[in-house]
């Protein structure tokens, strides 16, 4: 069994690694383990489809494709959710574009974030892939507001906050670790210098 966990709540059966969003259910003896996608990569895992055995490559395909199908699935469930019903113009704009793409611009996913965040739902933004390989979409997280920058901030990979903190995007309050701002300006740790008497 697959499992998508919006939080980001599941901890690895195997490895004991916290902070898990998919998970796979295995038998292992007596005892059913949820394990996270790395552990089910690394180890032989037997499976079975309708009653037929499957082997190790058939598996690995079929692991794959159910689980970007299930990420997919789950993403376009909540921005439907969240959209169902709004009379915000802005919000349907958000499903056409996720329905499309099946990721978000920074422009959409500030909005689809500040809807998310008025629900009672508690669902991690990590979960969605926001675009900001292309200039265009790089400047239009430049344009957003502070408060809207901060709220897809959170959502970004690493690689993409080193990407918009050097073109001087981060969002205010964030800034740099001080270890960053010193590499940049080449004062990291400079000894003084004192003159003997």
């Amino acid at each position: 069994m697959l499992m998508d966990d919006v939080t980001f709540g599941s901890t690895c059966g195997f490895c004991g690694q916290s902070q898990q969003r998919m998970t796979y259910e295995v038998i292992r003896d007596a005892d059913r383990l949820s394990i996270c996608q790395r552990c089910a990569g690394r180890y032989c895992l037997g499976g079975e489809l309708g009653g037929a055995v499957l082997d190790q490559e058939t598996i690995r395909t079929q692991g794959h494709g159910l689980t970007a199908r299930l990420k997919q699935r789950t993403c376009q469930d909540i921005v439907r959710k969240v959209s169902a019903g709004a009379d915000d113009q802005a919000l349907l704009e958000v499903a056409l574009y996720f329905d499309r793409n099946l990721k978000l611009s920074p422009l959409h996913a500030a909005r689809l974030f500040v809807a998310i965040d008025a629900t009672e739902e508690t669902i991690d933004r990590r979960i969605f892939e926001v675009q900001t390989r292309s200039k265009t979409h790089q400047h239009e997280f430049g344009e957003l507001d502070n408060a809207a920058r901060s709220t897809v901030w959170p959502a970004l990979t690493p690689q993409q906050k080193r990407r918009l903190a050097s073109l001087g995007f981060v969002p205010k309050g964030l800034g740099r670790s001080r270890g960053a701002a010193q590499r940049r300006t080449g004062d990291a740790a400079r000894p003084e210098i004192h003159a003997l008497a």
